[in-house]
C-alpha cells in the first residue's frame, strides 16, 4: 500500500475560446502549473500532471478561478489513479 497517500495523474489542456491574448493566457496556466510544486511536463497540445490528489484537484480549481477573471474557455482534464506511487 502507498503510504504517501492518493496519487493522481493529469492531462490538462487549456483552450482560450474568448481571449485578447491566446497565447498568454495559456503561459499564465502553466505558470500555475509551474507553481504548484507537482510533476509535470509540457506538451504541445497538453500538459501532464503528476503528484498528492488533493493537489492536482486544488490546481484545477486555481486555474479555473484565475482565468475565469481573464476570457472564456475550455479546459479538459483526464485523471487517473494508476500511475504508481513513487514520486
Amino acid at each position: 500500500m502507498c503510504t504517501l497517500g492518493k496519487i493522481a495523474a493529469c492531462e490538462i489542456s487549456f483552450l482560450p475560446i474568448q481571449s485578447s491574448n491566446a497565447n498568454a493566457d495559456v503561459n499564465k496556466v502553466i505558470e500555475l502549473i509551474e507553481q504548484s510544486g507537482l510533476e509535470y511536463s509540457v506538451g504541445a497540445m497538453s500538459t501532464l500532471v503528476r503528484g498528492q490528489k488533493d493537489i492536482v484537484f486544488n490546481l484545477l480549481e486555481e486555474i479555473y478561478a484565475k482565468m475565469d477573471e481573464e476570457c472564456k474557455f475550455v479546459i479538459t482534464a483526464k485523471i487517473s489513479n494508476i500511475c504508481g506511487c513513487e514520486l
